[in-house]
């Protein structure tokens, strides 16, 4: 059992190939079309209302700003205005009540030199002495960078406060829901106390903005669990758990599943369970754990899921339990997860579009970490292209090998395709070099991105879609400058590694593959002719000699396969090509034995 702490803002990639593989990161991340991600926090409970406060007296409150020097641009105020939110994914605020009045910290608007330490208090004492168990909840509205949220608490009428930290489970650049609901256990400083005093504390330097409203003490559940996230995916050469969507079926590895449980009652609970269930073909449960009230914890299965090499799809549902009746069992649940075992695509993104990244017409390349188990033959890049990309710019991809001092090294540059109106909104493949991916025995890691060299910043030029959030250090981002930064939104940036018809072959009157791919006894070349052709293929070593000949002669239009015994041939690459009409396609076979 493990803490985990989601708002990673140090460069440090766990496990133990980590310490080889670190970059420095720097600055806001800059995306468009930004959609609010589901909130981690569970419904608060339904129980007595002991006290609420909507901010539509201002006088209720009071701001303190320690931050040193003093920027009052970006310390706390309370507004009427609901579209004065800064981000526009989450403006005008939805709270219930924005019109008369909510209290707004905006750390964007104070500038790239100033720093906040403010906090906005009530003013007047709350009388909690009848309820020994009492919870704070409260909507509030955030876009997160590095920044720390805090509700304060004191207990003697504001001499001394008692810090609750909040948002920590959110990753950089993302958005909560508009608004988000946060319930936060205080009885261990306010329960059973006459001169109780709340607010809420924003520290940050050129970050995003906290908003809060409609904000009320209710007393406490005793037993109350929430499943608030999913901590899923597999562990490889990088070092991080990193959810695949799609697999190929040559990549398969174990699956592992750790559930984020907060205790959200007022009693300690010993016997608290994750578990995990694939029907049919896997269950899978935690060790017993405990959690006092308020904390949050990381619950991992005991035992892995093996993903078979089967092609499938395959939806995992989660639920925490323990052997106390639960107060609100609808949150001890989360929406399923589902992912699939795929002939020849390997994705991180969850394939829904929410968001995009581009550099405002300069260049820049954005992509993803893959985690490689066993040899394996790229043919192509598969990128989703946002709706703001503008028809005529130019994309490419480039796959880049990691040295061991951490450098990421290119490998293969594509050509840039320029973007056609049938390109917008959807995805499009570049084909590689069939480049290697080398597993090395125990595994190996490889970055794989695509990029723009820009118009000057005269449009938007390339925007690149994003799906889903990406743990720290695993998604990457090269800015025009020449540094890297990483990004949190999961670039819409895939490989296959099958010979589908790629951007260069759309006119072409024939299509080839070749699979499985690694082989070990036998392969296949397949083929599609759109006209009736003579076809000949030949296998090539690395050292030039032909290995393997069929001329098949004039074959007929449509599509045909042919077994290539692999039994004689040694371990290695070999160059298959496929030969009709004097025009020659050449694709990479890797022999394991």
């Amino acid at each position: 059992m493990k803490k985990i702490y989601l708002s990673l803002c140090t460069v440090i990639i766990a496990g133990a190939a980590s310490a080889q593989v670190v970059k420095q990161v720097a600055g806001k991340n800059t995306n468009v079309g930004e959609v609010p991600k589901k909130t981690t926090v569970a419904p608060a409970s339904e129980k007595i209302t002991i006290w609420t406060n909507d901010f539509s007296v201002p006088a209720d409150w009071t701001v303190t700003n320690d931050a040193s020097p003093a920027h009052t641009n970006g310390a706390w105020a309370i507004s009427t205005n609901p579209a004065a939110i800064p981000v526009a994914a989450l403006a005008p605020a939805a709270f219930a009540t924005a019109a008369n009045g909510y209290a707004l910290v905006n750390s964007d608007a104070a500038g790239a030199t100033a720093s906040q330490s403010t906090k906005i208090t009530n003013t007047t004492d709350i009388n909690l002495t009848a309820y020994p168990n009492v919870s704070l909840s409260f909507s509030q509205s955030h876009r997160r960078f590095q920044e720390q949220t805090f509700v304060v608490v004191s207990a003697d009428g504001g001499v001394t406060w008692t810090e609750f930290e909040v948002n920590a489970g959110m990753t950089t650049n993302t958005n909560t829901t508009n608004p988000a609901l946060v319930q936060v256990n205080i009885s261990s400083v306010a329960g059973g106390q006459p001169d109780v005093r709340i607010g809420f504390k924003y520290v940050g330097a050129y970050d995003w903005f906290w908003a809060v409203d409609d904000i009320a003490i209710k007393e406490t559940d005793a037993y109350d669990l929430a499943l608030t996230g999913l901590f899923w995916g597999t562990e490889g050469y990088w070092g991080a758990r990193l959810p695949y969507y799609m697999v190929p079926s040559t990549q398969v590895s174990d699956v592992i599943f750790g559930g984020i449980v907060q205790n959200q009652g007022a009693m300690t609970q010993n016997d608290v369970v994750f578990g995990v269930t694939i029907p049919t073909v896997f269950t899978g449960t935690s060790a017993p754990g405990t959690l006092t009230p308020g904390q949050v914890d990381t619950l991992d299965a005991t035992t892995a899921f093996t993903l078979p090499a089967t092609i499938a799809t395959y939806t995992a549902t989660a639920a925490v339990t323990s052997s106390a009746l639960d107060a609100i069992p609808a949150n001890n649940t989360i929406p399923p997860v589902s992912f699939a075992v795929t002939p020849s695509t390997y994705a991180r993104d969850n394939g829904t579009i929410e968001s995009g990244s581009y550099n405002s017409g300069l260049a820049f390349e954005v992509g993803n970490i893959f985690d490689i188990f066993e040899d394996e033959i790229v043919t192509g890049v598969r990128v989703y292209i946002h709706p703001n990309t503008v028809v005529g710019s130019a994309i490419y991809a480039q796959l880049y090998s990691i040295n061991s001092t951490g450098d990421f090294v290119s490998e293969e540059l594509t050509d840039a395709h320029d973007i056609v109106a049938s390109d917008i909104n959807t995805w499009i493949t570049i084909p590689l070099d069939e480049p290697v991916l080398n597993a090395n025995g125990t595994g190996s890691s490889y970055l794989i991105t695509v990029g723009s060299y820009g118009d000057n910043g005269a449009s938007d030029d390339v925007v690149v879609g994003t799906a889903g959030v990406s743990e720290a250090q695993t998604s990457f981002y090269l800015d025009e400058a020449g540094t890297w930064f990483y990004t949190t939104s999961t670039p819409m940036v895939r490989f296959i590694t099958d010979g589908s018809v790629g951007l260069n072959e759309n006119n072409a009157d024939f299509a080839v593959s070749v699979f499985p791919n690694p082989a070990v006894s036998d392969a296949k070349v397949s083929f599609k002719l759109a006209n009736s052709s003579d076809v000949t293929i030949t296998v090539v070593d690395v050292t030039g000699k032909v290995v393997y000949t069929n001329a098949l002669g004039n074959t007929a239009a449509g599509t045909h396969t042919v077994d290539i015994s692999t039994d004689a041939f040694a371990g290695g690459v070999y160059t298959v090509n496929f030969n009709t009409n004097n025009s020659i396609v050449s694709k990479k076979l890797v022999v394991k034995k």
